[in-house]
């Protein structure tokens, strides 16, 4: 699976003059897996096929650029605009620090990060985590706004959605680092709550803009 998640995570990206050798690749990749995998991107393939390389940017800009409820922005969909994702990204950012995953000019929520991410992570039970907690829900979120049209991207969304429920299998039913990330020191603790005002997050740095806002960073989180 590790090789399907890095191409997959290709194939999300804004779509380039590697886009043919992707497709190539994933297509060698899937003749050999689940039947499942295969078919999806078949039709995928399908959906795409005839498209110039400028219309397939085009399609790629509408389906994930222009429309919110579509972004790639995994954080978004599990939290909004909700203050825990700012805590998300910041620990997102940290575990990613470690690794090689095209991530310099991206969010640390960005889906084809994550799924780079998956592929390289040793650590089994944050695996787990990452992929039941974050990414099926947020690609199930996902998939039910592209399934009301004929998007031919719901396909890819749809395989890289198969290939991680394929590893559900060998993790507990009960995800041990599952709980959401809070703030170690809450100003809410024994104050009034219509009166808490959410940190600020600065998203261009990840980082909170107050320093004195204490902010939990478990490494059992992300």
């Amino acid at each position: 699976m590790t090789r399907v998640y890095d191409i997959l995570a290709d194939l999300l990206e804004y779509p380039g003059s590697d886009w043919d050798a992707n497709i190539h690749a994933c297509r060698s990749l899937v003749s050999g897996a689940n039947c499942e995998l295969l078919t999806t991107f078949t039709e995928f393939c399908d959906g795409v096929q005839g498209l110039s390389l400028s219309s397939l940017q085009e399609l790629y800009t509408r389906t994930f650029d222009l429309n919110p409820v579509c972004a790639l922005d995994i954080g978004y969909h599990l939290f909004g605009e909700n203050y825990k994702r700012g805590i998300f990204l910041a620990n997102l950012r940290q575990t990613e620090a470690a690794y090689e995953l095209r991530q310099q000019h991206q969010l640390p929520d960005y889906l084809p990060v994550l799924l780079r991410l998956v592929a390289r992570l040793g650590d089994e039970e944050l695996r787990a985590a990452l992929i039941v907690e974050c990414l099926i829900p947020a690609l199930e979120k996902m998939l039910r706004t592209l399934s009301e049209g004929d998007n031919p991207y719901r396909h890819l969304m749809a395989m890289a959605n198969a290939a991680l429920k394929s590893e559900v299998g060998k993790y507990s039913t009960t995800v041990q680092r599952a709980s959401l990330p809070v703030l170690a020191n809450d100003p809410r603790n024994g104050a009034n709550p219509h009166e808490f005002t959410a940190p600020e997050f600065r998203i261009s740095s990840c980082e909170f803009v107050d320093p004195s806002v204490a902010v939990k960073t478990n490494p059992d989180l992300f």
